[in-house]
């Protein structure tokens, strides 16, 4: 008779466990090649895996290897923001560029014309997070600044 009482006070406990939300790895994930050379794992998102689907925000990590870049673009209405991980490059906003390295965080505000690089010789790994999640109808193709490499 003592079990039955454990049983029902153990249901919420396994209701929420079903419900928990997934703990994704990149390694789990479907690779999104981007460009030569610009891969790509999304982790949340408009069109992440089930439990990680969001309209809100969008996460996800970024492997360029040595000498890529991302494409150049902006954002309609989209902030974005880079927090690099590992290897060394450099981000250009608009014609401006800053060197970034391990730890290097920037904040990239709608129609800000962006594209990271990195350095020839190591790839680089960062998160890209956009507030509201990356749409394609968001996203901008553009050409290079004045000044700034093709």
């Amino acid at each position: 008779m003592k079990l039955f009482p454990l049983l029902l006070a153990a249901l919420p406990a396994i209701a929420l466990a079903q419900d928990l939300p997934p703990v994704l790895h990149p390694d789990q994930l479907t690779a999104i090649h981007a460009a030569p050379g610009v891969t790509l794992w999304e982790l949340s998102g408009r069109s992440a895996p089930a439990g990680a689907r969001s309209d809100k925000v969008s996460v996800a990590l970024f492997r360029l290897e040595p000498g890529k870049a991302s494409a150049w673009s902006h954002n309609k209405l989209g902030e974005e923001s880079f927090f690099v991980l590992s290897g060394e490059g450099e981000v250009w906003t608009d014609s401006k560029v800053q060197a970034v390295k391990p730890g290097s965080y920037i904040v990239i505000q709608p129609s800000t014309v962006r594209s990271i690089r990195a350095s020839k010789g190591v790839p680089l790994t960062f998160y890209a997070v956009t507030s509201p999640a990356w749409s394609s109808d968001d996203d901008v193709l553009t050409t290079a600044p004045a000044g700034a490499p093709k």
